[in-house]
């Protein structure tokens, strides 16, 4: 999802990889004007993925061969520059990878409060359990927000009543139920049962505490 065009697209058009050659450490400049030279020809057609993979592979070849030329008292690449050089894929995945990090997320009550179903209070957007086998179809922007509840409440109890299945709860009438649902399957149901077999056990446990008096 970093690499092609339908993720940051870092090695999907040449615009893109010229921009993500030039971050290599100075020092690995050959590998960046190789590769770019191969890449930019007529005849170059590989994949984003198999770029990422050429260009962490030459990078490997540069520094073995920078070793080796250190045995040959020729110019050899500082023990700093082979460490930037190694470290460069590492920390680009870790870059475009990794979650951001925001301080005011981090720090401030208000953002730290994202229970389940709470709302934001900017957008009104409610905060959803997501269901992690469906997560690569998860919209962030196509959760239900408090205007959106409101309404279908409202169509809901306009409503004729003959043919309509009796719900117990207003989260029923609403495009929170699937959400809801799902929640107390894989959250609410397992830990009440955790807890009732706590207590249970810890019933049992004083029984036997007492009788042994």
């Amino acid at each position: 999802h970093v690499l092609p065009a339908a993720g940051h697209g870092l090695l999907a058009t040449e615009e893109q990889w010229t921009k993500l050659l030039s971050t290599l450490p100075p020092a690995a400049s050959s590998v960046a004007d190789w590769l770019l030279k191969k890449w930019n020809g007529d005849d170059c057609d590989s994949t984003p993925e198999e770029k990422w993979i050429e260009l962490k592979r030459r990078l490997l070849q540069f520094r073995q061969n920078e070793s080796e030329s250190k045995h040959r008292n020729k110019k050899k690449l500082s023990s700093s520059d082979s460490i930037r050089i190694e470290q460069w894929p590492i920390e680009t995945v870790f870059k475009y990878s990794y979650p951001r990090l925001d301080i005011n997320v981090s720090k401030m009550r208000n953002h730290l409060l994202k229970s389940p179903f709470c709302v934001h209070p900017k957008t009104g957007r409610v905060c959803i359990p997501i269901n992690v086998s469906q997560v690569e179809q998860f919209d962030p922007f196509d959760v239900p927000t408090l205007p959106m509840l409101m309404k279908e409440l409202d169509e809901y109890d306009g409503e004729e009543e003959e043919g309509r299945k009796k719900v117990q709860h207003a989260w029923q009438k609403t495009s929170l139920r699937e959400s809801f649902e799902h929640f107390e399957k894989v959250f609410l149901g397992p830990m009440w049962k955790e807890l009732r077999k706590e207590k249970r056990e810890e019933a049992e446990e004083r029984a036997a505490y007492a009788g042994d008096f």
